[in-house]
């Protein structure tokens, strides 16, 4: 039985994690908060291009663009509350194999690499392929071309303070192609797509409580950053209530990645970003961010080590 000290190690525990392969996938299944003072390496995909698909084979791996969070279901209980969440920092690695057909996953907190194969098929469609077993799910999600999310989610049996239940984590990991093109930004690129958003208040917030709009973000005609605003709401009494506002503002570097710092000053947030923009020819964008806070207290005087600190993760893949 896991219990809750397992869920946060401290903060300069994230730069150690390693990766290993070569068994059943056994994890410390709680995720690590990130201290959202601290600079925040931006992601590096592979090397090469990769032709990502969830019909045909191939192999791809990626730093530092990796998130996991978790919710908790007391034993009797029907009600789902978030647990913990994070980005992570290390490497991810993904590789499909068509013939014979299996998943091989890598993220940076499990001790070994996950594999599924065709008797763990659930579904494929244009944009999405589905495994299962288990305990156990494995999502590959290609919603434009050149960016990939994997989400991994493991179900286990798991103590909160003295309440024994099941612990629900999922691990996301996002795979991208590097831009090649040398040419200068001359007119704003707008990126359109989705945020999905997970967290809240520690042993609080429903699992289906948080929400956010589609949004659209700008490359500014300079090529020199990355701007927009996500809002965030959160279901109270079935009326979906703002409870954070955050303005992206990233200097983009020469390898196209680019991250900073969030503040809602309002809500009592902080925390950073980081994020690439995607594709040979600046097709596609994602961002990946995290924040903190104690309700009512101002975000600079939080811990990162507060565990009844709000927290929540989220990521944004959009294309032009």
């Amino acid at each position: 039985m896991l219990r809750k000290y397992a869920l946060f190690v401290g903060v300069a525990a994230l730069g150690a994690l390693v990766t290993s392969c070569g068994g059943d996938g056994t994890a410390n299944p709680t995720p690590t908060p990130t201290g959202t003072g601290t600079a925040t390496p931006t992601p590096t995909p592979t090397s090469s291009q990769v032709d990502y698909s969830v019909t045909e084979a191939f192999t791809a791996e990626s730093i530092n663009a990796n998130a996991v969070f978790a919710y908790f279901t007391a034993d009797g209980s029907m009600d789902e509350t978030f647990n913990g969440a994070s980005r992570l920092n290390g490497v991810s690695a993904i590789r499909f194999e068509t013939d014979p057909e299996a998943v091989t996953f890598v993220f940076p907190d499990l001790n070994d690499q996950v594999v599924f194969d065709a008797a763990d098929f659930v579904s494929v469609s244009a944009t999405q392929r589905d495994y299962a077993r288990a305990g156990e799910k494995l999502t590959m999600l290609l919603p434009f071309t050149h960016i990939l999310q994997v989400s991994y989610e493991q179900t286990q049996d798991f103590t909160r303070d003295t309440t024994d239940g099941s612990l629900r984590s999922t691990r996301a990991a996002f795979f991208f192609n590097r831009v090649e093109t040398t040419d200068d930004v001359t007119t704003t690129l707008n990126y359109t797509g989705t945020v999905q958003v997970a967290g809240g208040d520690p042993e609080v917030t429903a699992s289906d409580a948080l929400s956010a709009p589609n949004v659209t973000f700008n490359l500014q005609n300079t090529g020199s950053k990355v701007v927009g605003t996500i809002e965030i709401y959160e279901d109270v009494n079935g009326t979906p209530t703002l409870i954070a506002t955050l303005d992206f503002d990233g200097a983009v570097n020469n390898t196209s990645t680019f991250s900073g710092d969030l503040e809602d000053a309002t809500n009592n947030f902080t925390g950073n970003f980081a994020g690439a923009i995607a594709g040979p020819n600046r097709e596609e964008l994602f961002i990946l961010f995290s924040i903190s806070g104690v309700e009512g207290e101002d975000p600079d005087d939080a811990s990162d080590d507060d565990l009844d600190a709000r927290r929540i993760v989220g990521r944004f893949i959009g294309a032009r």
